[in-house]
């Protein structure tokens, strides 16, 4: 087990620069001892002075992680910066059968039968208002998905919406029986290497990008996520409108309370229960929604010599360009370095680029 949480315009150019807007940012938890999965685990470093799990992330400043196993090599890192509390969380899971490191409890699979084959599972969790709701999510999302292995090897685009409608619907439910007013926004990656597939969701503004480097040719990237934002994005600033929400300044406003003393800067989340349900809306639609963007790319092809996903939270895509982090990884990758040093890299580099914000960044290698 290697998992503790410690809109339809898409840019095409590198993200431009802005300034820290958002208390949303880093919750990430120590792992405890793993079973090692099929194919072996070759390796786990955390940086952290607690050995004991964060719930909150108040106790750690940093952490990090570097995990190789076959067929899929990452490594994540977490700062929580300049900000009062850590409210990302992150979710690895190179086997993502792999729920509480029994590999024949989901789905009840035979010992001989490989839980879920080669699907790999990546996800940041960036929370607002509290590390709660990226918490809970950053748990129960690989949980869902895990739970029903048939649905998820059949069709894992749909496994995936309907895992984070679950997310959704559980958080949801939680924060209203105990008025946890917490959202969050996500970025998930499933990775199948045999059938080479990439499925990637998110919602809110965290992001995934992917760059390639194939025997002929420059070096490319590609977003593969949608930005819910309403300064970002024009179609979702039009999408409230219709619903007749209201935005001020670029942001989302709560539809009854004045949006000088409560708002938003994404225009989708989990949770936020403040902004969707009657008891708190008293019935006026403020635009908030869960809907993930989710699509499906082809990797691994026979011409790519390198390749790679960086997932990360705003708090590193706000300072560095997509550009930038795209020419990083690949310098990096040419000079021979581990994913685990790659991600502390990018993290460093939107903090030196001016990032305030909590930082949390993955790096997936899937040909190097």
């Amino acid at each position: 087990q290697v998992c503790r949480s410690h809109g339809p315009s898409k840019p095409t150019e590198g993200r431009p620069r802005a300034s820290m807007e958002e208390a949303d940012e880093v919750n990430a938890v120590p792992e405890v001892p793993s079973v090692p999965p099929l194919g072996g685990l070759a390796g786990e470093s955390i940086d952290d002075d607690d050995d004991l799990p964060l719930r909150s992330g108040r106790r750690a400043r940093t952490m990090t992680r570097s995990i190789t196993v076959c067929p899929v090599r990452y490594g994540v890192h977490s700062i929580q910066n300049t900000r009062p509390e850590m409210e990302d969380a992150h979710c690895a899971k190179p086997r993502l059968g792999m729920i509480s490191g029994d590999l024949s409890e989901i789905g009840k699979v035979s010992p001989t039968e490989p839980v879920l084959g080669n699907l790999s599972f990546f996800a940041v969790f960036d929370g607002h208002g509290g590390a709660r709701a990226a918490e809970f999510s950053g748990e129960r999302l690989a949980e869902l998905l895990a739970s029903d292995r048939h649905a998820l090897l059949e069709d894992p685009q749909a496994a995936l919406s309907s895992a984070l409608a679950r997310t959704e619907e559980e958080w949801h439910k939680l924060a209203m029986d105990e008025e946890l007013m917490d959202g969050t926004t996500a970025a998930v990656a499933l990775i199948d290497k045999t059938t080479k597939k990439c499925v990637v969701g998110n919602i809110g503004d965290s992001e995934v990008l992917m760059g390639t480097r194939r025997t002929e040719g420059e070096p490319v990237f590609e977003t593969l996520t949608e930005v819910h934002h309403l300064k970002r994005n024009p179609s979702e600033a039009d999408r409230i409108t219709e619903v007749g929400g209201r935005i001020w300044k670029g942001r989302l406003g709560h539809p009854r309370i004045n949006p000088m003393v409560i708002s938003l800067s994404v225009s989708r989340a989990i949770g936020d229960v403040f902004f969707k349900d009657v008891k708190y809306t008293h019935g006026q639609n403020s635009g908030l929604v869960a809907d993930p963007w989710i699509t499906c790319v082809d990797v691994c092809g026979e011409d790519v010599i390198e390749q790679f996903l960086v997932i990360g939270c705003d708090g590193l895509w706000d300072t560095v360009t997509y550009q930038e982090v795209s020419d990083y990884v690949f310098r990096q990758l040419g000079n021979g370095e581990d994913p685990q040093v790659i991600s502390e890299g990018l993290v460093n580099l939107a903090s030196a680029a001016g990032s305030s914000d909590n930082i949390t960044a993955i790096v997936v290698l899937l040909v190097a």
